[in-house]
């Protein structure tokens, strides 16, 4: 944790999907990989931009498949999703909010989810831990953070009604309407997870050469 912050609470996440074209011929995420590790060009990602946390998942899951790639940068979702569609590219990373006109339309297909656990924004998809890849967890995150040194009694005091907002149910509903599934915590728990991610993703940047634009 950054020595000028105090962690209060996590209060959600942004579920990153795995999307391809439906007319693509993999219906799985095994059937992607296998694809990817034949094609000379591996497979192609659509990123919204260098070290978003689509184009960091992507890069985790590239090395955690063994499948070659490249991660193509664009500047945001609309234009990843041009190419997709258009079939010029073999899958992104994505909230279900934009993806789901798409995959109503039977013009995207779904092949997993980058979370520790199904989500319940769309729960038919599996997650990538359980077909096989269980380091791939990677998404947007959202918490609260105050100044150091704020007193424990007023940490703890925000932190009790971050949670109860975050259990309310008018306000759950409110934000999976937008993707985002709410995340209660205590202050340590989110402390020390904001501590592993910059870890995880450091290791990432670094073997994958990823520099700020």
């Amino acid at each position: 944790m950054h020595k000028s912050f105090a962690a209060i609470a996590s209060t959600a996440i942004a579920p990153l999907f795995l999307v391809v074209n439906a007319d693509a011929p993999y219906k799985s995420l095994a059937e992607f990989i296998k694809h990817a590790k034949a094609d000379p060009k591996g497979a192609t990602f659509g990123s919204p931009g260098a070290g978003s946390a689509p184009h960091l998942t992507a890069e985790l899951l590239l090395r955690a498949s063994g499948a070659k790639g490249i991660v193509v940068q664009y500047r945001g979702d609309a234009a990843a999703y041009t190419e997709l569609l258009a079939g010029r590219i073999d899958a992104t990373l994505t909230a279900i909010s934009t993806a789901i006109p798409h995959i109503q339309a039977g013009k995207l297909r779904v092949l997993g989810v980058a979370t520790e656990e199904r989500t319940p924004l769309y729960p038919q998809a599996p997650t990538l831990r359980e077909q096989g890849l269980p380091s791939v967890v990677g998404y947007g995150w959202y918490g609260m953070l105050a100044p150091a040194g704020t007193p424990a009694s007023i940490v703890a005091r925000l932190n009790a009604e971050i949670n109860a907002a975050a259990a309310d149910a008018d306000v759950r509903r409110k934000a999976e309407a937008a993707g985002l599934q709410l995340r209660g915590s205590t202050s340590e728990d989110f402390s020390a997870f904001i501590a592993s991610e910059t870890r995880k993703w450091a290791q990432i940047i670094k073997a994958a050469n990823i520099t700020a634009e």
